[in-house]
This record gives C-alpha cells, sequence and structure tokens, in this order.
C-alpha cells in the first residue's frame, strides 16, 4: 500500500477541484437548478463601509455585500422569513430558488451601512438581538475581545498557558480568532472570568463609543427598521450564551426575557437564532424549550441549505464571512 499524500497535498488538490468548475458559468446555473427546490438562509452579522484595523471574519464590507444582494435580487425570490415559515408550517408551496437574509448580533451597522443596501434591491431581512444589549452600545464579548486587541498598546500577551504575541495586524488577528475559539469552549460562569482577566491585561475601555463599527443598535433604531416593514426581528438569547453550557433553567430565562421584551416593544417575538449555532451549542432541551416558549422557528449556523421539510427548530444557514470570495458564494448559495 503506497504512502498517503500529505494533508496539504490534498487539500490543495480539493480546493483546485472545487474552483475549477465554478470559472463556467453553465456548470453554475446548472448547480442552482439541482438545488432549486432548497431553501437557502444566508447569514451574516455586520457590513462595514470603511476597512476594520484587523481582519473580522464577522463583519463584510459594504462593496462585496451589494454585489451579493444585487446577485440575490437576480437570482433568487428573496422573502422575509416569517413568510417561509408561515408556508411551511401551512404545507404552502414556496417558490424556486427562495432565500432568506438573516444578520446575528443586531450591530448598528446592519441600519446604517446594511439597510440603505437592501432598500436599493428591495430586500427583506431578519436581524437577531441580544436583548440584554439593546441601547448600550456594547456587542457581545467576542466583539469586546476583538475592539481591545485591535486598540491594545501591548506587545503581547499571556493567555491559556502561552504568551501571544500583538505587534503586527496579523498577529491581532490571529490571537483574537485564538482566544475567541478558545473561550467558547468553556463553562459560562468560568468564562466571564477569563474574559475580565483577559480584558483587563489588553486595557480594554470601559465603554464602547457611538460611532464604533462594532456598537450595537438601540430601540429607536430597531423600531425605526421595524415600522419600515422590510426588517424582522428575532431573538438571539438575552445575553449570548452558550446555550448547551447552561442548565435548563438558565436556558429558560434567556430564551422567555428576551421574547418578552422584543413582544413588548415590538408586538413580535417568533423568530430565534443560537448563539455560535453549530450543533454542539444547543440540545434537544433548548429545541423543546424554543417550541414551549412559543417560537417558531430555531436557525443555527450549521452550513448547508434546508429541504422542504426540515426541522424548523434546526435550520440550516449560508455562513457568509468576510474572507468568502465570489465564487465560494456561489457555490455555498448552491449548496457545496
Amino acid at each position: 500500500m503506497s504512502a498517503p499524500a500529505p494533508i496539504s497535498m490534498i487539500t490543495k488538490a480539493i480546493n483546485r477541484t472545487l474552483r475549477a468548475p465554478a470559472r463556467f458559468a453553465a456548470y453554475r446555473r446548472w448547480l442552482r437548478r439541482a438545488r432549486s427546490r432548497s431553501l437557502a438562509i444566508v447569514m451574516y452579522h455586520g457590513v462595514t463601509s470603511i476597512p476594520l484595523p484587523i481582519a473580522h471574519w464577522c463583519q463584510m464590507a459594504a462593496v462585496e455585500f451589494e454585489e451579493q444582494m444585487r446577485f440575490l435580487a437576480h437570482e433568487y425570490v428573496v422573502l422575509p422569513l416569517p413568510e417561509v415559515l408561515r408556508r411551511l408550517r401551512n404545507r404552502k408551496p414556496l417558490p424556486e430558488r427562495v432565500a432568506c437574509i438573516t444578520f446575528d448580533d443586531g450591530f448598528r451597522n446592519v441600519c446604517t451601512t446594511a439597510y440603505p443596501i437592501l432598500q436599493r434591491h428591495h430586500l427583506p431581512a431578519t436581524v437577531f438581538v441580544v436583548t440584554s444589549l439593546i441601547g448600550t452600545g456594547s456587542p457581545a464579548w467576542p466583539e469586546l475581545i476583538y475592539l481591545a486587541v485591535a486598540r491594545t498598546s501591548q506587545s503581547s500577551i499571556d493567555f491559556d498557558g502561552r504568551a501571544w504575541p500583538l505587534q503586527t495586524a496579523e498577529h491581532r488577528a490571529i490571537a483574537f480568532a485564538c482566544f475567541t475559539a478558545r473561550l467558547k469552549t468553556v463553562e459560562n460562569s468560568r468564562r466571564e472570568q477569563q474574559l475580565t482577566e483577559l480584558l483587563a491585561g489588553l486595557g480594554a475601555p470601559s465603554h464602547i463609543e457611538p460611532d464604533s463599527p462594532l456598537a450595537t443598535m438601540d430601540w429607536t433604531e430597531i423600531q425605526a427598521l421595524s415600522d419600515g416593514g422590510l426588517v424582522t426581528f428575532g431573538s438571539h438569547t438575552h445575553t449570548h450564551p452558550i446555550l448547551s453550557r447552561c442548565t435548563e433553567e438558565t436556558q429558560r430565562d434567556e430564551l422567555r426575557v428576551s421574547r418578552e421584551l422584543l413582544l413588548d416593544r415590538l408586538g413580535t417575538a417568533d423568530l430565534f437564532a443560537y448563539p455560535n449555532g453549530t450543533r454542539a451549542d444547543f440540545a434537544g432541551a433548548t429545541k423543546r424549550l424554543l417550541h414551549q416558549l412559543g417560537y417558531i422557528c430555531g436557525v443555527s449556523s450549521i452550513p448547508g441549505l434546508n429541504t422542504r421539510t426540515a426541522d424548523v427548530y434546526e435550520l440550516r444557514r449560508v455562513n457568509v464571512g468576510a474572507d468568502m470570495r465570489w465564487p465560494q458564494f456561489e457555490m455555498a448559495m448552491a449548496g457545496i
């Protein structure tokens, strides 16, 4: 038996295989037709009009976002997520090549930068907000790490048993990604302690500037978008914990408080997105609680498209980040 090829060679070969057919428009059209009866729920976070100091997967450049919106408006029937769920629940047919647009976390730049683009292309969207952050301007904890790493005057920091260099933008981007990935695996109480220590070590500011690219929306902005009729809102929990690392009682509180606040302010609160959203981040108990509390869906970050008979409490999404180039976006929309 011959020796296996190095992993790097295998990865390069797979990438070449995926890239080659993507160059041919006819092949891409065939892919879209083949998946035309699937539901694509596209996941974004933020859209920025100015470059950020270090790379951030969750913050897409406005130019690229508009290019993708133009594509969706031309190639797909983009419907509001509540409308799609209503049709699925009532066994009503969906159009071919149907898509929904979603944003997680409730960044203010969705209001200031993404919304005008959505308006130009007449595209509806759903924004999932962390209700405890509304009106504070502060983002969820991963973005606090991002801001602290981007702004720190430290040239290195000790974390998780090793020293992390911070001299260059690349160093800082790597550190940010590793810090957040590590803390997502830690129990919630321990994570809060480590987060506090990390932010203190980086010399993080005690407040977020209103014009920060990672600031979150307030109720006035949310109400204005809701009144405009193009944007609907859903829950992303009350404090953004990883739900699978919470007790069932804590999960219930996170889901209940968030829903009650949205109901009180907007009159509707049926939609939910799991924080982080991988299959390890929620459980059967979480899905059961969603149903009991009156939510009609749970969208995840599990990549892929949805069939017309998909579990509405475990909906997949097309996860779009700042590093996704155009051929990758088209392939992801086709379910590859």
